[in-house]
């Protein structure tokens, strides 16, 4: 389990395809762990700098809270996506996800 000190990640989830992807491609399983690891240290990947400013600038929301990051692996871009998912502040997940998928 990944946990970050600087924001509420919640919930963790992988769509089908990065799952079968993950589970037919070590190297990627490999990466998508180390992205998500760079996530939570606030290492937003290939976002151009009004991209990564404007996750800087949601983490001082909490309670309502989306991030977005985008990272370069063997198998093509991936995003990761932090969002609350219910109407009970700070009710978060984290997806990860190819841009196809969102």
């Amino acid at each position: 389990m990944i946990t970050s000190k600087f924001f509420n990640m919640g919930k963790l989830v992988v769509t089908n395809g990065i799952n079968q992807t993950m589970m037919e491609n070590k190297k990627f399983a490999m990466e998508v762990n180390l992205c998500l690891q760079r996530y939570a240290v606030k290492d937003w990947g290939n976002l151009d700098a009004e991209d990564k400013q404007a996750n800087e600038d949601a983490l001082q929301y909490p309670d309502d809270l989306y991030l977005l990051a985008a990272y370069k692996t063997c198998k093509g871009k991936i995003w990761i996506i932090t969002n609350r998912i219910s109407e009970n502040a700070g009710d978060n997940a984290t997806t990860v996800c190819f841009p196809d998928e969102r």
